[in-house]
């Protein structure tokens, strides 16, 4: 950076902090509380549990799967240099750091020997070739590594991992000596304890199983925050981090990770605006990127309700009270129209470099119009309630007639009265995502939300969810409506359908339609699958037991 680089940056610094309007002096106090709930971080030894290799297979996920190979045992007692290659297998889905150790079997090592380590979530992730890399995030998340073992005969990965199975292979070893594995190791993390959650022995067994998978998926994204990904990004999204709360309400209930996580985005926001960003990173130190997601910003609301319901901590629900409803306000003041319509379509806010509606990463270009006004309701009827458990219904008496408004402008806008269906932008487009929604904020009402979710899944034009994020939001529309067995279909068939395909933790992306769908200029590497928008369903088995449990 040059020196006028230096001197803007600096200027520019200066000038945000002078115009300062927001949490003024409370958002350092914010990020001590929110280091004051930092987790213990738990660790667990794994070693591998069998030699596999991976192998085509058109009936498997993404078209390869793992087929045991051999003993692990001899992969510690005979020669790795005349075996050159091997893949093992953990077992499960872990996340933490790797390291192996070998030993001489013939001659002392007289070289320093080399390996090509390539670590996998999936069996695709070995099957399928890193290059050409053609992904549009970085190459750098390619768990890929050339590592030296010296006369010590250890090796540490030199960055966490999030895996279940790992590639070795010998590239530089020395014609004289001669080794094998001594030990491999993953030394596994997490924040999470003993889940609390306990099924009735009535629960059928692919709803146990889900259960099981959520809260694998959940465990391994609870690290010093709430992860969206261990593999990709390791940061705490807002969007998922809602999602992730739900989840651990039913299960794990470590309440101190969400507090967390609500100081520390709070104590990040933009001391000019007072907005939320969409995501932070926790090391070296808290930092946030500077983007704004406005659904994302819109549910810390949703995300201090939960926690408030779940905790009873009034103090830090009070306290943070002023963040939630800024949010809310700013989006009123500059993207909803005289007429109550969401009507700030490039979806830009004042001193926000960039900013997006973001609702879901579809296969085909979703219109957000309906979307984003259903979930403007939404929020602000949660809001109100949020607001009268905490004492602070006098600030916001005049939400309830604002979502009035908005309600009525979003059913006049895009409910499509004889056709029985949610529209959204000037095609009139059908989606999944916004009748979810529409449903979700009563702009229509019962009767007529079933016979929209009906409608919009039958039809074959409707635009189709590509996450699991979304999908939840399908699945609580559903039951918001009393399309109880439709939603427990739609559970077992979409988080089970990953179940049956080997899935130990739930992905980022599932079509089941289309299993190489991804966001990343299609370059499914860059998937993550271990991924926290996905972990929710065993927030609706355990809130919902004479659906999911009998």
């Amino acid at each position: 950076m040059n020196i006028r680089s230096i001197l803007f940056a600096s200027m520019l610094f200066a000038a945000t902090n002078a115009c300062a309007q927001y949490y003024t002096g409370q958002q350092e106090t914010w990020l001590h509380k929110a280091e004051a709930c930092k987790p213990a971080i738990k660790t667990t030894i794994h070693h591998p549990i069998a030699e596999v290799a991976i192998v085509k297979d058109t009936k498997a996920f993404q078209g390869f799967k793992a087929e045991k190979t051999g003993d692990i045992t001899d992969l510690y007692s005979k020669s790795f240099k005349q075996k050159k290659e091997v893949v093992v297998d953990f077992g499960r889905h872990l996340v933490g750091r790797v390291s192996f150790k070998i030993k001489d079997i013939g001659p002392m090592q007289d070289a320093v020997l080399r390996f090509k380590v390539t670590f996998g979530e999936v069996p695709s992730d070995l099957g399928l070739p890193i290059e050409p890399f053609t992904g549009n995030l970085s190459r750098g998340w390619m768990q890929d590594f050339v590592v030296d073992v010296s006369y010590d005969g250890t090796c540490t990965i030199s960055r966490r991992i999030a895996a279940r199975y790992m590639k070795i292979e010998a590239v530089g070893t020395s014609v004289y000596s001669d080794f094998c594995f001594d030990n491999i190791t993953f030394e596994a993390t997490t924040s999470a304890g003993e889940s609390k959650a306990n099924l009735a022995a009535t629960t059928p067994q692919i709803f146990k199983d889900i259960a099981h998978v959520s809260e694998n998926t959940l465990k391994d994204c609870m690290q010093g925050v709430f992860e969206d990904g261990p593999k990709r990004d390791q940061r705490l999204w807002m969007g998922d981090l809602y999602l992730q709360a739900l989840a651990n309400t039913a299960s794990f209930q470590e309440y101190n990770l969400t507090k967390r996580c609500l100081y520390l985005l709070a104590g990040l926001a933009n001391p000019k605006n007072g907005l939320l960003y969409s995501n932070m990173v926790e090391y070296p130190k808290p930092h946030a990127q500077v983007t704004f997601f406005v659904d994302y910003a819109l549910s810390y609301t949703l995300t201090l309700l939960d926690y408030l319901n779940a905790t009873g901590d009034k103090e830090t629900a009070t306290e943070l009270w002023p963040v939630a409803k800024r949010q809310i306000d700013a989006v009123l003041e500059q993207a909803v129209d005289k007429n109550y319509l969401y009507s700030n379509t490039g979806y830009q806010f004042k001193d926000m470099m960039f900013s997006m509606v973001f609702f879901d990463w579809s296969p085909d270009n979703l219109d957000k119009h309906a979307a984003i006004q259903a979930y403007l309701t939404y929020i602000i009827d949660h809001a109100y309630t949020l607001a009268s458990k905490i004492g602070k219904a006098n600030e916001v008496k005049d939400y309830p007639a604002i979502s009035k408004k908005l309600r009525a402008a979003g059913r006049k806008a895009y409910w499509d009265a004889d056709h029985k269906i949610v529209v959204s932008g000037k095609d009139k487009q059908l989606s999944y995502t916004c009748t979810s929604w529409a449903v979700l904020a009563d702009l229509i009402n019962a009767k007529e939300a079933r016979q929209a979710l009906k409608n919009v899944m039958n039809s074959k034009s409707a635009i189709t969810p590509g996450t699991p994020y979304a999908n939840h939001f399908l699945v609580a529309a559903m039951l918001h409506c009393g399309m109880n067995n439709e939603a427990k279909k739609f559970v077992e068939d979409y988080w089970g359908g990953m179940v049956k395909l080997g899935a130990d933790t739930f992905w980022e992306y599932y079509v089941p339609d289309n299993q190489m769908f991804s966001s990343y200029n299609g370059y499914t590497l860059l998937n993550s699958y271990c991924h926290a928008w996905s972990c929710t369903p065993i927030y609706f088995i355990v809130n919902y037991p004479d659906i999911f449990q009998k």
